[in-house]
């Protein structure tokens, strides 16, 4: 058994009061085989990943961080949508399962599978739809991949894999952990006062250089109900990014191709000819090694105000940049060191104590963009090869549109979710989005600097 470390926690902590399950959606070619089969298969594979054989203990009164103990999958995990025949039938089936989180303290994750279907983007028969629904204590967008793709991997990539069984002695495992959790409380009580002593000091010496004010929340900054609106833009990466030129000077990247695209589509339906608009983008960091979950959120001003989109591109990537290395400065790392010194009773209560029905005076951004790399586009499902993949950031009470951009060989898929209460015409957006990232790739242009 291993201890959560404080990012994971706090992932599991929040998900009580917003609900932050991710949905890994990995689309394939007609996989020759039948969905119970396929279900079998998958089923064998998870069997024998250690990390799907986990599941969350909780400690009582939360004297110290919950523990990863050993779980042993379980078939009824993997379920099977028969009754879906279309892509668009899938999406809206997905909006529903939203709702329905995994408990990560029986089985932080389930599998879906769909199939076959038509209609689905860059296929031009029947396609089956994987879907791994995974609690995001159990890892952040490139660890939670990276379980997709020894799950989705050939069956010869399964050979050598190790299995995990479950054990026993939960209760005496969980009396010796509250044993141990309330020893550590005065040491942290300690640590969490001089490690906030240093950030404070560092911070005073620090100016700040993201993030900023925040940004006027817009009609889309509100709570968004239960009903779910998905969609999906399947693109070759050229057409997002631009290619390489003749003297072989590197392409936008995806993800400032992609905020660029946003850029242009959100006012032009917002119809806002004034103020600035920004993004809530989550970046990858290398903070503790232990955490499953290595990322920041961090503002980026989409410079609507620049109206050469050239222009703004590398405005937008020069933030983006500069974003990255801010979220890792010293005191922002010693502030997370202070944070993560915090008992974890009074964190706990930190966390129980937010009010997610009081509306915000601004926000880090309007929308949601969580851009992941999810690797070649080597994976088999039965005899089908995997066509592109994608997911969809969960929403909150204060984020009523989010945005993935999820790349896998050279297909990027970037996904809009929102509800029928906050974007009653999506479907608009999203016309306005497509059109935006094909003048984008169109019109890329390459920093030669």
């Amino acid at each position: 058994m291993q201890r959560l470390a404080f990012a994971d926690a706090m992932s599991y902590w929040i998900s009580a009061a917003i609900p932050n399950d991710q949905f890994l959606v990995y689309c394939f070619a007609e996989t020759g085989l039948s969905m119970t089969a396929l279900a079998d298969q998958l089923y064998a594979r998870a069997s024998r990943i250690p990390d799907l054989n986990l599941c969350i203990m909780d400690l009582p009164g939360t004297v110290d961080r919950p523990y990863w103990i050993a779980a042993t999958a379980d078939r009824t995990q993997i379920r099977v949508h028969e009754q879906v025949r279309t892509w668009p039938e899938c999406l809206a089936r997905l909006g529903e399962l939203i709702a329905d989180q995994v408990t990560a303290t029986d089985a932080p994750w389930r599998l879906h599978l769909f199939g076959p279907l038509v209609g689905v983007p860059r296929s031009d028969s029947a396609g089956v739809v994987v879907v791994l629904q995974i609690a995001h204590a159990l890892g952040d967008g490139r660890v939670t991949s990276q379980i997709a793709r020894q799950l989705l991997a050939s069956p010869a990539d399964h050979d050598a894999r190790m299995s995990q069984t479950g054990s026993s002695g939960g209760e005496v495992r969980r009396i010796g952990a509250s044993v141990l959790g309330l020893a550590r409380i005065p040491m942290q009580v300690t640590e969490m006062f001089w490690r906030g002593m240093h950030a404070y000091r560092l911070a005073s010496d620090e100016p700040s250089v993201i993030g900023g004010g925040g940004f006027v929340p817009t009609a889309l900054n509100r709570p968004s109900g239960a009903d779910r609106s998905m969609r999906v833009i399947v693109v070759d990466r050229e057409k997002l990014t631009g290619p390489r030129d003749s003297i072989g000077a590197a392409p936008l990247s995806v993800t400032v191709a992609a905020l660029t695209a946003i850029s242009v589509a959100l006012p032009a339906y917002l119809g806002e000819s004034e103020g600035a608009l920004g993004v809530e983008l989550t970046v990858g960091g290398s903070g503790d090694a232990h955490a499953r979950n290595n990322f920041r959120n961090v503002g980026i001003d989409l410079r609507v105000d620049v109206g050469d989109v050239a222009e703004r591109s590398r405005l937008i990537a020069d933030a983006v940049a500069a974003a990255r290395r801010a979220s890792m400065t010293p005191a922002r790392a010693a502030a997370r060191r202070a944070s993560e010194s915090t008992p974890a009773a009074l964190t706990h209560w930190g966390v129980r104590q937010f009010d997610i029905t009081r509306p915000p005076a601004s926000v880090t951004g309007v929308t949601v963009v969580s851009s992941v790399d999810r690797g070649p586009d080597d994976l088999i499902l039965g005899h089908g090869r995997v066509l592109f993949s994608t997911g969809f950031p969960a929403l909150s009470p204060a984020q009523g549109l989010t945005h993935g951009v999820h790349g896998l060989g050279d297909a990027v898929a970037i996904s809009v979710t929102t509800s029928p209460e906050v974007m009653p015409d999506v479907d608009r957006y999203v016309g306005l989005l497509t059109a935006a990232i094909g003048a984008v790739g169109r019109g890329a242009v390459r920093d030669h600097r």
